[in-house]
């Protein structure tokens, strides 16, 4: 217990220097737009878990996973609603392991961000100065200033509206090895050359589409699909290594008439048109024009028509290539990195895809009845492996 609060110690002084660099996460939010920075901090909890970290990861127990976090993951709350930026809990096992769990708001913190202060951070725990990640606070909102939305055509801003919805929800985590992605890319009958990212996503969403639908064969509604975008890849210049904000972009995608047969290739070849429409120019042509959030081009994009329809929505996302693998406090790099799990309210169909070693874990939440088909779809489980050991031995 003595080594773990001289770690605990260290983890809170060097958070606290961090916190210095990355001043607005010691705010609070003040409404959806914009974070009070008054110098409030972070919650930091210290927490005693009574089995072994072997006891908890073969396999691991994402009943109990939420319970490593210092607050509950993924719930929506009021935007007029006080809070804070970070959320810290270190969590000890009886073995002597050690699980750092985060919360972060995601109004100021993207992925790529929150893993900008944590390099930071562990920077400093382990005394290396030299080497701190400065965070470059001003060419996002330089590039894009705050701008009035009133009036912003209500299909624009409500596409996600549904997303807003909480259900009763179950997480499960699914690895594709390489072997297994190497099969879907030969799946793809395409002349492209697929990203692994494209493949893993469509696989994944046809089988969740099919889960959904598989009792509602006269559902009319109509299928949207939201691939989050990293603006920064397809931006290069003016955003630096170090651009934090919410530099993030929706392609949105309607998917029709998915069953079994569907062919991966054609779900792969929409992917990657309305992905490719994201360029840099469209990025040069939002930032020129302050009219064009009210345009029929971007109504036309966010698929503004569809939102009337009420579609049934899907939303993926990925945290791979963002340096989470290579944090170090000075303790070795973790060997797992986890995202949420149990069963709770939050919102159904959104999955996230993290690199491993071994190659692609996919975070997947939808409510329970979906989820168990997705489970017994014996098609889908011949490319995945559901929760399987993160240990060796």
């Amino acid at each position: 217990m003595q080594e773990f609060s001289n770690i605990s110690a260290q983890l809170k002084k060097s958070l606290s220097k961090a916190l210095t660099i990355f001043y607005p996460i010691g705010g609070r939010r003040s409404d959806c737009f914009s974070v009070d920075c008054n110098d409030e901090g972070v919650i930091y909890i210290e927490a005693i878990v009574n089995i072994t970290m072997e006891e908890f990861l073969k396999p691991p127990k994402l009943e109990l996973l939420n319970q490593l976090l210092p607050c509950e993951p993924n719930k929506c709350h009021p935007h007029e609603e006080v809070l804070p930026q970070l959320l810290v809990q270190v969590n000890l096992f009886q073995c002597g392991g050690i699980a750092i769990g985060l919360c972060n708001l995601h109004i100021f913190l993207d992925a790529y961000s929150c893993s900008t202060f944590l390099k930071t951070w562990s920077t400093i725990c382990k005394g290396l100065k030299e080497e701190i990640s400065r965070p470059d606070f001003f060419s996002a909102s330089t590039f894009f200033p705050p701008r009035n939305t009133f009036g912003v055509r209500a299909g624009v801003l409500n596409i996600n509206k549904g997303l807003n919805i909480e259900a009763k929800c179950v997480t499960r985590r699914f690895l594709f090895d390489t072997k297994a992605i190497n099969n879907l890319k030969v799946m793809v009958e395409s002349h492209s050359k697929p990203t692994r990212y494209q493949v893993v996503s469509s696989f994944i969403c046809k089988h969740m589409i099919v889960s959904c639908t598989k009792e509602s064969y006269d559902d009319k509604r109509p299928i949207v699909v939201l691939h989050v975008v990293d603006m920064r890849k397809r931006m290069g210049k003016p955003f630096t290594k170090g651009s934090i904000g919410n530099l993030l972009w929706p392609a949105v995608v309607l998917i029709e008439d998915v069953n079994k047969s569907t062919s991966m290739g054609d779900l792969v070849r929409i992917l990657e048109e309305e992905i490719g429409k994201l360029t840099k120019e469209f990025f040069l042509k939002v930032q020129s024009d302050p009219n064009f959030l009210w345009s029929d081009e971007c109504a036309e994009l966010m698929l503004e028509k569809i939102a009337t329809q009420n579609p049934t929505s899907f939303v993926f996302t990925s945290w791979a290539n963002m340096g989470f693998k290579e944090l170090d406090f000075g303790w070795r790099k973790p060997f797992w990195l986890a995202q949420r799990g149990g069963t709770k309210e939050t919102i159904p169909n959104t999955v996230v895809l993290m690199e491993t070693n071994e190659g692609i874990e996919a975070w997947v939440t939808m409510v329970e009845k979906h989820i168990v088909n997705l489970e017994n779809d014996i098609a889908f489980l011949k490319s995945t492996l559901l929760n399987p050991s993160v240990l060796n031995k």
